[in-house]
């Protein structure tokens, strides 16, 4: 936990000094696509929206990233992604949970296939 706490702290520290002036960024470079597999399985109900655990994916620093709206699994979609503290766009930052939305009633199962993600590298510009 000191070491969960000590990053924290030193990334709102990070945060406070930049007073998160909004910015403008340009695309640095390809595109990366990575896919969202679940790590464990779970049951759905129509209009669920659940945590769902998936393998680890690494988002390198100055990268956004965007979810495919396209419907990767049989029974719904992952609407975000994310890990127990969120960072921000100039960090590394990884995320190990999904948020998946069920259209009809059915399961995921671990190893499966849930959403498809783009990781776009960009270069921040500061807005003047």
């Amino acid at each position: 936990m000191p070491a969960i706490t000590h990053r924290v702290k030193k990334i709102i520290e990070e945060i406070d000094e930049k007073k998160r002036v909004p910015f403008d960024f340009a695309i640095k470079e390809t595109c990366r696509v990575d896919y969202l597999i679940a790590e464990e399985d779970k049951e759905f109900r129509s209009g669920d929206a659940k945590p769902v655990k998936i393998k680890k994916v690494e988002i390198p620093r100055n990268t956004i990233l965007l979810i495919s709206p396209y419907g990767r699994h049989g029974i719904g979609q992952v609407i975000s992604i994310g890990e127990e503290i969120a960072m921000p766009v100039e960090l590394d930052r990884s995320a190990d949970h999904a948020l998946f939305v069920a259209g009809v009633d059915g399961s995921v199962k671990k190893e499966e296939l849930i959403g498809v993600m783009m990781l776009i590298p960009i270069i921040p510009s500061i807005r003047r």
